[in-house]
Formats: C-alpha cells, sequence, structure tokens
C-alpha cells in the first residue's frame, strides 16, 4: 500500500493514509437522504463541498486499541446517535478492525455490530491505496459495472466494457476509473515488475462488490472490497445490491487478507 507520511498521522488527514475502514456504508449515499422503515433519515454531508455523504463515519472518528502485540492489533469504535452525533448516523453500533500480521502478508477482519434498539441498514468495506508506479498491473474478474453519471452516483450496471476489464492481468493505465463493480469473485492481484512483488487480495464473500478508483494524473489507485453498490440504500431492494439489514444485537464480520508475494 501507499505510505502514510507522519505528517498525514499528526493532522488527521485520513483519506492521505494507506488505508481506511468504510462503516457502516460504503461510498456515497445521495444528498444524505434516504428512507428506510417508513423514516426518513438526513445525513451530514461530511466531504466538504461534495452534495453526498460519504463512506459512513468511522472514517472521520477516532478508534481505540482494544489490544495491540509485534503481530496483532483490534482496534473498537463506539457510535452512539447523540446530539450532531446523530447527522453522522441515526443508529447505534460497535465496530471493530482486527490486524493479523504473518510473515507473508496481513488479515484484516471487519465487524460492525447494531447496538440500537431498531433495526439498521449496514454494509462493510475497506479503502486501500496502492502506489501506481510505472508499469504496475491489476487483475480481478467481476460480471457487471455500474457507470456513474456526472453527480457520481451509479446508473444501471451493464456488462463490463473493455476499458474497464481487468479479467485479464494488464497495466492499470488511465482508464477514468472510479466505479463499483458487481459479482466479483472476491479475489484481485497486483503486481509490481519492477520491484519484483506481488500483491493478493482474497476477500470472504460478504464483499461481492469492488470499487475500483483510477484517478488520472495521480500516483496513486484504489482497490476497494465492499459488500454493496453505491448508493444501494436508494434502490428500490437495496438487499439486492448487496445491502444487509442488521436487527438489534447482529453483526457482520468479514475478512480481507493481504498477501505479498517476491516475483522470481
Amino acid at each position: 500500500m501507499r505510505e502514510t507520511p507522519e505528517q498525514v498521522l499528526r493532522d488527521g488527514l485520513v483519506r492521505q493514509t494507506c488505508c481506511y475502514p468504510l462503516i457502516p456504508y460504503s461510498n456515497r449515499i445521495a444528498k444524505g437522504r434516504f428512507t428506510f422503515e417508513g423514516i426518513e433519515h438526513r445525513l451530514a454531508l461530511n466531504f466538504g463541498d461534495h452534495p453526498h455523504s460519504i463512506h459512513g463515519n468511522a472514517w472521520q472518528r477516532p478508534w481505540q486499541v482494544v489490544e495491540a502485540d509485534d503481530a496483532r492489533c483490534r482496534l473498537a469504535l463506539l457510535h452512539r446517535p447523540d446530539g450532531d452525533a446523530a447527522k453522522e448516523w441515526p443508529f447505534a453500533y460497535r465496530a471493530e478492525q482486527l490486524f493479523e500480521l504473518s510473515p507473508d502478508g496481513l488479515t484484516l477482519t471487519l465487524m460492525l455490530e447494531n447496538e440500537d434498539h431498531r433495526a439498521m441498514p449496514a454494509g462493510l468495506g475497506l479503502h486501500p491505496f496502492f502506489p501506481k508506479r510505472p508499469g504496475v498491473r491489476l487483475q480481478f474478474a467481476a460480471e457487471r459495472v455500474y457507470p456513474n453519471r456526472e453527480d457520481s452516483l451509479p446508473m444501471d450496471s451493464i456488462p463490463v466494457p473493455d476499458l474497464w476489464s481487468y479479467r485479464a492481468m494488464r497495466e492499470v493505465g488511465e482508464p477514468r476509473l472510479d466505479n463499483c463493480f458487481a459479482g466479483w469473485d472476491g479475489k484481485a492481484r497486483i503486481v509490481y515488475p519492477q520491484e519484483n512483488v506481488a500483491l493478493s487480495i482474497e476477500a470472504d464473500p460478504l464483499f461481492g462488490h469492488l470499487v475500483v478508483y483510477v484517478p488520472t494524473e495521480r500516483n496513486f489507485f484504489a482497490v476497494e472490497p465492499v459488500s454493496h453498490m453505491n448508493n444501494a440504500i436508494s434502490r428500490r431492494d437495496p438487499s439486492h445490491h448487496g445491502l444487509t439489514v442488521l436487527r438489534s444485537g447482529e453483526r457482520l464480520t468479514a475478512r480481507v487478507r493481504f498477501g505479498v508475494e517476491a516475483l522470481s
């Protein structure tokens, strides 16, 4: 993943780190408004002058260290919708991130538990960034993709066009890509030929979608395992698009494994 400078940590610049969690939903909620079980909710617009709420609130909140040693770290976040916090997310929840290092990689487990007295819509995601070095190659397979409108919200899905297809390993390039893929098989591979290093990504089945962000003329790209399509909560049948309804006391748990391999 891309490096996180010390100054970024000191200043709390989350979007310049190497990775952050997407909890309790991934990507955008249109205009920060949604209706769930007959009640309309309005969220704070949490991304500057961007017109939508984005990535939930966990990425912008401090987490507590529950346990840590040389190879393992568990972080926890407790959200209570009191006062202005209700504009971040109107339901009470608890979340965890568990990082487990091994000699050849990292396993990251995300957990989200509904601690509200009501049911709540829920999703999980992970937003890692990778350096876009010369010759870097990418491979993943998905069935369909949701093109975005000019307002960054998805249209209906289409078969993956050649420009956005990485079913066969190829250079990342500059495809102007910032889209959610559906029917992802949970596997991706990134190869840095100049460094002779490959990174594999293996995600649990809950992560049936993949957001791929390849901005033009930038030195990074993102490959994001997520549980649901962008703005799924505004669709007629959100569960069909990966969003989960958690009853009080229920939880979502899923893992992403990052494996590192030296190429000969």
